[in-house]
């Protein structure tokens, strides 16, 4: 079980070499005992074809199963990054419901947050660290809402603001557990190699009782098979592949909260 749990660290080429590989080898195991057996004369190619095709439409089952699951928790992680965005800016424009000072600072840190936010998917050397800084800037803007609470700051106005900042918070918490630690669960992956390997051995098996098969077919079978399991296995990477979310939302924010501070501390010289 340590190999499956360790799957989703594994290089999505080294994924869809070894599913080439497994269908390969499926269907000429498959087809090599297909062969045996008609020569021996135990088996006639009609006695198979209904188990074949139940195997197949198991595993046509699987893939669509398991495909619509991660494309789900795509379209999840893109609903998520919308709504943090939507909720950060929303909580940059609210730091005007708090005193001067108080407002200025909240501002500051939604723009650095901002930029912690404003990843490239494809190069997160510094993930923890990002995520470390996101966690001590919660901090630091509760502790705001707590100050201005304890000294009886107007209560309409303070939970106007710290409304949206708990949904910053939680969006933050949603996205990193969505996007990070929900996985398709090995047993599924494990499930999915195995009805793939029986359904090529089915396959093999009934094209070497009727002596049939070739390599250009079984190298076409196997590219197909595998695209689709590659395919699945990109969309259940947030941080890998070519199917990942786009950023462009948070970029967008981030490069309009720089400039909104820029212009800030500018008027604040003058």
């Amino acid at each position: 079980m340590n190999f499956l749990t360790q799957f989703n660290t594994i290089s999505l080429l080294v994924i869809y070499g070894f599913s080439i590989l497994l269908v390969l080898v499926s269907l000429a195991v498959g087809n090599f005992f297909g062969r045996r057996a008609a020569r021996n004369g135990k088996v006639g190619e009609m006695s198979i074809g209904g188990a074949v095709a139940a195997t197949l439409g198991l595993l046509a089952f699987m893939l669509a199963f398991t495909f619509n699951m991660t494309a789900d928790r795509f379209n999840q992680r893109k609903a998520l990054l919308l709504n943090e965005v939507n909720a950060m800016a929303t909580t940059y424009l609210r730091a005007d419901l708090l005193l001067p000072d108080e407002g200025r600072r909240v501002r500051a840190l939604i723009a650095e947050y901002a930029d912690l936010r404003d990843i490239d998917p494809l190069n997160v050397s510094d993930f923890d660290e990002r995520i470390a800084r996101s966690a001590e800037i919660h901090n630091e803007l509760w502790q705001i809402v707590a100050q201005l609470s304890a000294a009886g700051y107007d209560g309409e106005r303070l939970r106007g603001f710290y409304d949206i900042l708990n949904q910053v918070i939680d969006f933050h918490t949603s996205r990193l557990y969505v996007g990070t630690f929900y996985k398709i669960p090995p047993p599924i992956w494990a499930a999915l190699y195995a009805l793939t390997a029986l359904a090529m051995f089915g396959i093999g098996f009934q094209l070497g009782v009727g002596r049939r098969g070739s390599p250009q077919v079984a190298l076409a079978l196997a590219l197909a098979f595998s695209v689709v399991i590659v395919l699945i296995a990109d969309l259940d990477r947030a941080y890998e592949g070519v199917l990942i979310v786009d950023q462009t939302p948070m970029s967008e924010l981030n490069a309009r909260l720089a400039a909104a501070e820029r212009m800030r501390r500018q008027a604040n010289k003058q």
